[in-house]
């Protein structure tokens, strides 16, 4: 399907997707969504539902960023020629979002909705220029970078990682 599963989906498998930047936008929004989650649980101070939720949150978006770093941003370094350039401002950004991680995650165990808000609150302000960059700049940069098989390779070995 081009562009990606419908929003309700939570998983994905390699026929859904015809591009890099459909893939990994589509693991921003499944993200959000589980983050969201978490949110109302936290919320309703539902504190067991609300750690495992977080739980997947937290290992999706963990593989979404070691997806970026390890074959997304090498990719897009070596056909572009351009080392350091947006991926280096990737890349920093990812070291704040790990830092943030840890902090809810203590906030979770110690149930203190204020501080997971926090946390929650810098990830809001921080992720949507982030996401920007990446689904306007670097995701179809790389796509463009790419013969179609090439793509196809990549978007298979994403979804399957």
């Amino acid at each position: 399907m081009a562009g990606g599963p419908t929003m309700s989906s939570v998983s994905a498998s390699v026929q859904d997707f015809d591009s890099i930047t459909a893939y990994l936008s589509w693991e921003h929004g499944r993200l959000s969504r589980l983050l969201e989650d978490v949110g109302r649980f936290v919320g309703d101070a539902d504190w067991p539902p609300a750690l495992a939720a977080y739980g997947e949150f937290e290992m999706g978006l963990e593989r979404h960023m070691r997806d970026e770093e390890d074959v997304l941003f090498p990719l897009f370094e070596a056909r572009s020629g351009i080392v350091d350039g947006p991926t280096g401002v990737l890349r920093a950004d990812l070291r704040h979002v790990r830092g943030c991680l840890v902090l809810m995650r203590a906030a979770l165990q110690a149930q203190d909705p204020a501080a997971f808000e926090s946390g929650r609150s810098f990830l809001g302000a921080m992720l949507p220029e982030h996401h920007a960059q990446e689904e306007h700049v670097l995701y179809p940069t790389t796509d463009r970078l790419l013969a179609p098989a090439e793509r196809r390779a990549v978007v298979t070995r994403l979804v399957r990682r």
